[in-house]
C-alpha cells in the first residue's frame, strides 16, 4: 500500500479512535480499492472508457422524457440526456429536488409557496385604461394576495419601484398610473405589469409536492439553485439539481464531478445499461480537471488538445488544418490519434516500448 495512504489511514483511525479488528478491516478494504484502481502503464484506459460508455449508448432508447422519480416533473431520458450532460447544454431547465428540515405535508406546502414564482398577473382582478384622463387603474385581488401572504402595500412598493415613468398612487385595493397618454403606451405598460415578479424564486416554472417512501419532498423546474437552497427550511445537505453547471457554481467543482457521475449512472441504469463507475469517473475527471466544467466537444476538452492531428480529427478539420498551417504549428506525434492517422505505431500498450536490438 502507498505510504501516503497508509499514513492517512493511521491518522483517520487515531482521530476516530479506531483500532483492532475494525482497523484491519479498513486497511483490507483500502488495499482492495487500490488494487481495483490499478492499471498497467500504457494501458488504453481512455479508449476502454469511451467504448464502455458509447457502445451501450447506441442501444439506448430515443424516448425523450420520463417522470423524475416515477412521478412529478418530466425530464429528458436516454440518449438525449447523455448528450445534454456531455455537451453541457445551455438553457436546459434543471429539476431541483428539495428536501425539507421538517417532514410534513403542511411544511412542504409552505416552502413550495415561498419557492413558486408569482407574478403580478396572479394577484390582479382587472387592468383598465381611462383614455379621457390618461389614467390606468389596476385592481388587486385580496383573496390571491392572502394566499401568497402579501398585502396591498407590498404590491404597491414593488410596482412603484418598477414603474418610474408614470406617477403612481394607491387607494384601497387599486393602484393608479397617471399621464399614460396613448393606448400603445397602455398596452406596453400592461404587458410589463403582468410579467412583474412579486414573490418566490424567479424562473421557477413548476413545483410538485411528492411523498417518497414516507418523506415529503418538492420537485421544482427552473429557477436559481442558489436561491432555492437559501430559503429557510430547505435541507441544503440533501437538496440537489440536475443542472450540473449550477452545482459547480454553488457547491464547487468536486460536487459537480460527483453530480455528473450520478446523473450519467442514473441515465444509463434507467435503460438497463450497467457501466463500471471507474469509466464514468474518468470522463468526469477529464471534464473537471481544470477546475471548471468543460464539455466533451470542439469548444471544450478538444480545444485544449496540443496535438494538431488529434484536434482536426474532431468536426472542424479544414479550419484547424488551415489555422495550424498559417501559424506554423507542429505536431510531436506523441498522441494515439496522431499516430493512428499517419499509420505509425501508437504509443499505447506494447507501442509504448522500443526494442534496443532484435534477438
Amino acid at each position: 500500500m502507498l505510504e501516503e495512504l497508509e499514513q492517512e489511514l493511521e491518522e483517520y483511525c487515531k482521530k476516530n479512535k479506531i483500532d483492532g479488528k475494525r482497523k484491519e478491516e479498513l486497511r483490507k478494504k483500502l488495499k482492495e480499492l487500490i488494487e481495483k484502481s490499478r492499471f498497467e502503464p500504457g494501458e488504453g484506459i481512455g479508449i476502454v472508457a469511451t467504448q464502455s460508455i458509447s457502445e451501450p449508448a447506441t442501444q439506448m432508447t430515443m424516448r425523450t422524457y420520463h417522470f423524475a422519480a416515477s412521478a412529478g416533473l418530466q425530464m429528458s431520458l436516454g440518449l438525449p440526456r447523455l448528450i445534454e450532460l456531455f455537451d453541457l447544454r445551455k438553457n436546459i431547465e434543471g429539476i431541483t429536488t428539495v428536501y425539507l428540515e421538517e417532514n410534513s405535508r403542511e411544511f412542504a406546502e409552505k416552502i413550495a409557496s415561498e419557492i413558486s414564482e408569482s407574478k403580478l398577473e396572479n394577484v390582479i382582478k382587472a387592468i383598465n385604461y381611462d383614455i379621457s384622463i390618461s389614467q390606468v387603474e389596476v385592481e388587486l385581488d385580496k383573496k390571491s394576495l392572502d394566499t401568497l401572504s402579501l398585502t396591498y402595500d407590498n404590491i404597491f412598493d414593488i410596482v412603484r419601484k418598477f414603474v418610474k415613468k408614470y406617477p403612481s398612487s394607491k387607494k384601497g385595493n387599486k393602484i393608479y398610473f397617471d399621464k399614460v397618454n396613448s393606448f400603445s403606451e397602455f398596452r406596453i405598460l400592461k404587458e410589463k405589469l403582468l410579467d412583474l415578479h412579486v414573490k418566490g424564486v424567479k424562473g421557477v416554472k413548476e413545483t410538485v409536492i411528492l411523498n417518497r417512501d414516507g418523506e415529503w419532498i418538492i420537485q421544482i423546474r427552473g429557477g436559481s439553485f442558489k436561491k432555492i437552497i437559501s430559503i429557510d427550511g430547505v435541507d441544503t445537505r440533501k437538496t440537489t439539481t440536475t443542472n450540473i453547471e449550477e452545482i459547480a457554481n454553488v457547491l464547487g467543482i468536486e460536487a459537480a464531478r460527483q453530480a455528473l457521475i450520478n446523473e450519467i449512472k442514473n441515465t444509463l441504469e434507467e435503460q438497463g445499461v450497467d457501466v463500471d463507475l471507474r469509466y464514468l469517473g474518468l470522463v468526469a475527471d477529464v471534464m473537471c480537471v481544470n477546475g471548471k466544467l468543460e464539455a466533451v466537444s470542439r469548444y471544450g476538452i478538444m480545444r485544449k488538445k496540443k496535438s494538431v492531428l488529434a484536434r482536426l480529427n474532431f468536426e472542424e478539420t479544414i479550419k484547424i488544418l488551415f489555422n495550424s498551417a498559417v501559424l506554423n504549428k507542429k505536431d510531436t506525434l506523441n498522441t494515439l490519434m496522431a499516430n493512428l492517422m499517419i499509420g505509425k505505431i501508437s504509443p499505447v500498450g506494447t507501442g509504448t516500448v522500443k526494442l534496443k536490438w532484435k534477438l
